[in-house]
């Protein structure tokens, strides 16, 4: 199984200090993690994108992604997601086409809609229509990467009549993963067109997900393709030390942080699950030692089947010192025992 870094630039004040980076500090620590990423040996790092909140300062991954590739080059660079549900396709598949051009064809493509309503009421959408924009926007966007002349006709943009995008991705079809959730929508987009899936995992328990991986090789058995299924992918919040107890101590306060969501609108803040539960057997998020880290995405392994595992190590306000100590100490001890863990294993019984 793969591991990766994903990252949506989220900027918050130290709850501990007060003390608060400026948004150019931040950003300039998403790039500057990428490269640390890619030397110590992780196979992806993933930019989020996320639009008009308080929290992450990511809306747009590409031009981020384009600043990371020219300081990286082997690390797979990914979105995570990239909102098709809400972009423009014609857009979105220029964009990335530069992405994977300056990559030198390392671009991965996770293409997702908004869970939050903002960009619908910003973007002037309807959120029932969300999987509707979806499955249409992607459909183009693949038309529009693989096909010369795209003469098109849909519900959600205008029609367009022998339109060739430039410039053209480095890679014949960049990897192009369907990003979902619990619903069967993604899942049935994902089987319709041979890709593989990506899962939110992080804020449910795990048990929930593991329907939606099986389903995903079901469909794709009875479909009757002859090809083997797509990969798989999954995500957590994450953090590593030595010990469990250090691993703790140092993280609640600032998973804490990054859960406390104030609402749009008004003065009202979430409350944040109990954190010994959010980190527990049951709970979606993963913290302790290198060794408690193993067994649990190893038993994530066994429940879900996957073969990527994104791990979320930057938020809260957590200290660039810290989040590089906690990513050193996962790819030394951890990245080496999950690698031999092979793809497309179930638990029995799952």
């Amino acid at each position: 199984m793969e591991l990766g870094l994903i990252t949506f630039g989220s900027l918050l004040p130290d709850p501990l200090t007060g003390e608060a980076l400026t948004q150019q500090q931040r950003l300039r620590d998403v790039v500057r993690a990428a490269s640390e990423a890619e030397e110590a040996g992780f196979a992806w790092y993933t930019i989020g994108e996320h639009h008009f909140g308080e929290r992450d300062v990511i809306p747009s991954p590409a031009p981020v992604l384009a600043a990371i590739a020219e300081h990286t080059s082997t690390i797979r660079l990914a979105t995570g997601t990239t909102l098709v549900a809400n972009r423009d396709p014609v857009l979105v598949a220029e964009d990335y086409a530069l992405v994977d051009l300056l990559s030198g064809g390392r671009l991965e493509l996770m293409a997702g809609g908004s869970f939050f309503p903002e960009p619908y009421a910003v973007f002037d959408q309807d959120p029932e229509t969300k999987a509707a924009r979806k499955r249409e926007n992607t459909e183009l966007l693949l038309r529009l990467w693989t096909e010369e002349r795209v003469t098109w006709q849909g519900e959600f943009r205008p029609p367009l009549n022998e339109v060739t995008v430039q410039p053209r991705p480095l890679q014949s079809r960049p990897p192009f993963w369907i990003s979902g959730g619990v619903g069967p929508e993604s899942v049935h987009l994902a089987v319709d067109h041979g890709l593989p899936l990506v899962v939110g995992t992080t804020a449910r328990e795990p048990g929930v997900f593991a329907p939606v991986f099986d389903s995903y090789r079901t469909l794709w058995s009875e479909s009757g393709r002859t090809d083997p299924p797509g990969r798989l992918g999954a995500a957590s919040h994450v953090f590593v030390a030595e010990s469990s107890q250090r691993a703790r101590s140092l993280w609640a306060s600032y998973m804490n942080n990054y859960l406390t969501v104030k609402k749009p609108g008004n003065t009202h803040f979430s409350t944040p699950p109990d954190f010994d539960t959010y980190i527990g057997p049951n709970g979606p998020a993963i913290c302790g030692s290198p060794a408690e880290v193993v067994d649990k995405l190893g038993r994530l392994h066994e429940l879900w089947g996957h073969d990527l595992h994104l791990l979320a190590i930057d938020v809260g306000g957590i200290p660039y010192a810290q989040v590089r100590a906690a990513t050193e100490i996962t790819a030394a001890e951890v990245l080496p025992q999950i690698a031999g863990l092979g793809s497309g294993t179930v638990a029995a019984g799952a």
